[in-house]
């Protein structure tokens, strides 16, 4: 075992065990677990593509915007962080019976697991909620703009509204 981990509570080894590790699995399997353990699949979903579709509309997309749904450092800032239940997360490098089965492993911690599951959950659905676009009202957005026939409209005639004077000092 390489950098083994111990509670940061309780002192236990992560090996060991004890009530405050809430989840201890290889990184690539980090996101799913979490999702599984706190039992908000629908939620998870319902802001996945919430998420998605504000991405869609805004033209704003890059890898780095969906990192939450499978990087757990990502993860962590997006959801867990802000948690009270959350006690920390580290890294341990694990090996199983074969040394080619080995893997780094996340270990996440908290004083109440079952507290930080359901707090969690409801970070889920929270964050759905706020990220709900609001229906504008009718006609609203279009009040706001003047039509198009009545905006001004530079010509050839008015070539100052297309390329305006320099100022005073710069013209020779």
């Amino acid at each position: 075992m390489i950098g083994q981990r111990h509670c940061p509570f309780c002192k236990v080894s992560a090996l060991n065990g004890c009530p405050h590790l809430a989840l201890a699995v290889e990184g690539r399997e980090f996101v799913r677990r979490c999702v599984e353990l706190c039992q908000g699949h629908a939620q998870w979903q319902n802001l996945c593509e919430l998420r998605r579709k504000q991405i869609r509309q805004s033209g704003d997309w890059s890898p780095e915007r969906e990192d939450f749904t499978w990087l757990e450092t990502a993860f962590r800032s997006e959801f867990l962080d802000r948690l009270r239940w959350f006690g920390g997360m580290e890294y341990e490098w694990r090996t199983g019976t074969k040394p080619e089965h080995g893997g780094f492993y996340v270990l996440l911690w908290s004083r109440e697991p079952k507290q930080l599951w359901w707090e969690l959950r409801e970070e889920f659905e929270r964050q759905a909620n706020m990220t709900s676009p609001v229906p504008p009202r009718h006609g609203a957005a279009l009040d706001q703009y003047p039509p198009r026939a009545s905006l001004p409209v530079a010509s050839a005639a008015e070539p100052w509204l297309i390329n305006p004077p320099l100022s005073p000092s710069s013209r020779s």
